[in-house]
């Protein structure tokens, strides 16, 4: 749903910048070459800017994607080794550990889903209590043995560091003052055409359609790739359903 709006607003914002400069260029009827030659100038150098900035925000926010699908790669690796470490301590801790790194890893497989996306604060909420039974674990079951401690902790904690780092990294996007500057560039860029087609009295819907649909999915993308969670393009959780399905 939250695609949908994004997509019917940014093509509603284009119609609406193109509609506004038609009119206001509607009633400026009178011939003037320089006047027309600084349109046009004003016009390119704003599709330029119009570009470069898309090229910037999709460069980045395709950066950001394919880092936080190396994450989930990296968090599930981790989760895997924690849990084959967990068979050298004795029980009951190891199965302690065992289960809360399942547990864990369940979790994450839900917070990662398309389907989990209304279960994001409770899963959240349990993060520490999780991670505090994990730790526990690993240090009961490893207590005055520096072999089993060295085995056994450092992927525990690195499963541990690793949530903040995914958790920093999924709340990492473009700057709001960018975005901003990136739509209201595109407006302008629309609406100089607007007002150039409302000097000399005439639409040309076809071909101002294919660039303003153009330019919507440019921008439509750019959100989606940085906002993962919300939109069509999602980070895949396979590496959670593999890891899991690993521990049973």
């Amino acid at each position: 749903m939250a695609e949908m709006l994004v997509a019917f607003g940014l093509l509603a914002g284009i119609v609406a910048a193109h509609e506004i400069g038609f009119r206001l260029g509607a009633p400026v009827h009178a011939p003037d070459e320089r006047f027309d030659n600084q349109i046009v100038l004003v016009r390119a150098s704003t599709a330029a800017l119009v570009a470069f900035l898309v090229g910037f925000a999709f460069s980045g926010a395709a950066s950001r994607f394919i880092d936080r699908a190396d994450m989930i790669v990296k968090e599930s690796n981790a989760l895997g080794t924690a849990y084959l470490r967990a068979d050298v301590i004795a029980e009951p801790y190891r199965g302690a550990l065992k289960a809360a790194l399942k547990e864990y890893t369940a979790d994450r497989v839900t917070l990662v889903s398309r389907e989990g996306r209304d279960r994001i604060p409770p899963l959240l909420a349990k993060v520490g209590g999780l991670q505090a039974r994990m730790w526990r674990a690993a240090v009961d079951g490893t207590r005055g043995n520096a072999p089993l401690m060295a085995l056994v902790l450092p992927p525990v904690n690195e499963v541990i560091d690793l949530h903040a780092a995914h958790l920093a990294m999924a709340r990492r996007h473009l700057p709001a003052p960018i975005m901003t500057v990136l739509l209201a560039s595109a407006a302008i860029g629309v609406g100089l055409i607007g007002f150039s087609n409302g000097r000399i009295g005439r639409r040309f819907s076809a071909i101002d359609s294919v660039y303003g649909a153009v330019l919507a999915v440019a921008l439509w993308m750019i959100f989606d790739l940085d906002y993962p969670g919300l939109g069509t393009i999602t980070v895949s959780n396979l590496g959670f359903v593999e890891a899991l399905a690993g521990m049973h």
